[in-house]
């Protein structure tokens, strides 16, 4: 279940970035995650460079 659920918010996580034109600070808003948060998890799901 945990698998299908990180699935799941990295497409999510990646949809608002797409939707931002990757702008990290309006994607955070959007998913009322602060930027450092999202920056956490796009590090988790291997979406930005470290």
């Amino acid at each position: 279940l945990q698998e299908r659920l990180d699935a799941i918010e990295a497409v999510v996580l990646k949809e608002a970035l797409l939707r931002h034109r990757w702008n990290k600070t309006h994607a955070a808003k959007e998913l009322g995650l602060s930027r450092g948060g999202l920056r956490q998890k796009l590090l988790r799901f291997g979406l930005e460079e470290k």
